[in-house]
């Protein structure tokens, strides 16, 4: 698979909801940066920690949350994704659609960086409850 495909074959799993073939998909030392000011944001190495700490979090305080991926862009190091999240926020029931573009950093068939850009204050607009 060139790096396109990989990236691509990530989103359908998490579609599919298939944990076990996504984590394949992952480097072992996995560095996953979500940006400072989005829920649960920072760095996180490993598989198990990106899926605690990200996948697990988004899952618990988000129904529906999908990364739609729009457009895929090769680099010399990986893939550019462009696209937009989609979510609503289960304490306020309010949804939220976000552009973003992530970065995609792949080696040998593997994924082994992930940074994020995305319009956090859309997100946190979501989580805040109104009077």
């Amino acid at each position: 698979m060139n790096n396109i495909e990989v990236v691509k074959k990530m989103y359908q799993l998490f579609a599919e909801g298939d944990t076990e073939k996504i984590k394949a998909i992952f480097d072992e030392n996995l560095k996953w940066n979500m940006m400072v000011g989005f829920p649960n944001g920072g760095q996180y190495i490993g598989i198990e920690a990106v899926f605690e700490n990200v996948f697990g979090y988004l899952s618990k305080y988000w129904d529906t949350w999908k990364a739609i991926s729009t457009r895929y862009i090769e680099t010399e190091e990986g893939v550019f994704v462009i696209g937009h999240y989609e979510g609503t926020y289960k304490k306020t029931g309010k949804a939220v659609k976000a552009d973003f573009a992530s970065e995609y950093k792949v080696k040998d068939g593997k994924i082994t960086e992930y940074n994020q850009y995305t319009d956090t204050a859309l997100v946190i607009d979501a989580m805040k409850q109104t009077i």
